[in-house]
């Protein structure tokens, strides 16, 4: 169910009206599921595909700077290249001596 958002939650992050929103039900431009016959519910991949589609000025940069992703890559892996590290320098003493 993590897949379905709800008709508040679509509204909220297409920040657009409830008119809006049954405008993109009706023109087909959004398909509206019904769950328990009662709830509507949006897809989220459909919801990301029309925010693009009304937002395209808020599409992520395609480049970043190359010490951004020497940060984020240090910060995501920098457990594994200190064990790293260590274990190459724990090798060296016991090969050398």
């Amino acid at each position: 169910m993590n897949n379905l958002l709800s008709p508040e939650e679509v509204k909220r992050f297409l920040e657009i009206e409830e008119t809006d929103l049954q405008q993109f039900i009706q023109k087909g431009k959004l398909h509206a599921y019904r769950v328990g016959g009662a709830y509507l519910r949006f897809r989220k991949e459909d919801i990301l595909t029309l925010r693009q589609e009304l937002h395209p000025e808020k599409k992520r940069p395609l480049s970043t700077p190359w010490f951004s992703r020497i940060r984020d890559f240090w910060r995501f892996n920098n457990f594994y290249i200190l064990s790293l590290a260590l274990i190459a320098f724990l090798l060296f003493f016991l090969v050398r001596f």
